[in-house]
């Protein structure tokens, strides 16, 4: 099993008033860059094989209130595709995409995309409206072609994925249940208001919890545990791992984390 490195970008909302998605996602490519060469040191310098991904907040797309349209999203598909490209081996959880489609009365989604090698791998939509986005709206999701499975096998990783609500609501761990999946290596919960909560991880034990809020809450957005154990009464055991780096990027933070599994 390889080293892992990560990385989580998490900002004040406010830093992203008045900015558009289009703006956004560029400063996004530089955030990549910054985070693949940080990572590609600590890797090195510890030798071994290694992976190292990038994590970044729900509503990353959206924050202010500004909702996309379905050619927008596309549009900011084909942004993140330059980025991972520009980063080819940097496994990128690229937030969240929260859009509108309809004439009148409009449905809104949630996705998120996750990319590696200049490819969108996986598009995960949100199943659980938190209220925030769906005014004169509904909220819908979607499960075709993969797209409600918060589960996936990358690099040799099995990496689970929870946006925001669906944590709480139990998504993955229910998901896992069904399928008689093994518990995934790392857990990773994006969020844009939301609390980290180490004893409702799904991570096997020995692997790792790791939180990206958008700002609001948590210890500065980001936050990563180690799954020590699972207990019935308590839920999951964990210990908190602290960063190894953390710096100030693109009105925000980038926090990096070792995170071996």
């Amino acid at each position: 099993m390889p080293n892992v490195y990560a990385a989580c970008w998490t900002m004040s909302e406010i830093a992203f008033n008045g900015s558009g998605a289009a703006a956004r996602a560029g400063t996004l490519r530089d955030i990549a860059l910054v985070a693949d060469t940080q990572l590609k040191i600590a890797g090195n310098t510890a030798g071994g094989d290694f992976s190292r991904m990038l994590v970044v907040p729900e509503y990353l797309f959206s924050a202010g209130g500004a909702l996309l349209s379905r050619d927008n999203k596309h549009a900011i598909y084909r942004q993140l595709e330059n980025i991972s490209a520009a980063v080819p081996q940097l496994l990128i959880v690229a937030g969240s995409i929260a859009y509108r489609k309809g004439t009148f009365f409009k449905d809104t989604y949630n996705v998120c995309p996750i990319l590696l090698n200049g490819q969108i791998i996986r598009k995960l939509y949100k199943a659980n409206d938190d209220g925030v986005y769906q005014n004169n709206g509904t909220f819908r999701t979607k499960t075709d072609g993969g797209k409600g499975v918060p589960y996936a096998t990358i690099g040799g990783l099995n990496i689970g994925l929870d946006i925001c609500l669906d944590y709480n609501q139990g998504r993955l761990g229910t998901y896992i249940a069904q399928n008689n999946l093994a518990a995934p290596d790392i857990h990773i919960q994006i969020s844009g208001t939301n609390s980290a909560a180490s004893s409702r991880s799904a991570a096997r034990t020995g692997g790792v919890y790791l939180h990206c809020d958008l700002g609001g809450k948590g210890a500065n957005g980001a936050t990563a545990w180690r799954v020590t154990g699972q207990a019935a009464d308590i839920g999951t055991a964990t210990t908190r791992i602290q960063p190894r780096q953390v710096l100030m990027q693109g009105g925000g933070r980038l926090m990096l984390f070792d995170i071996p599994v």
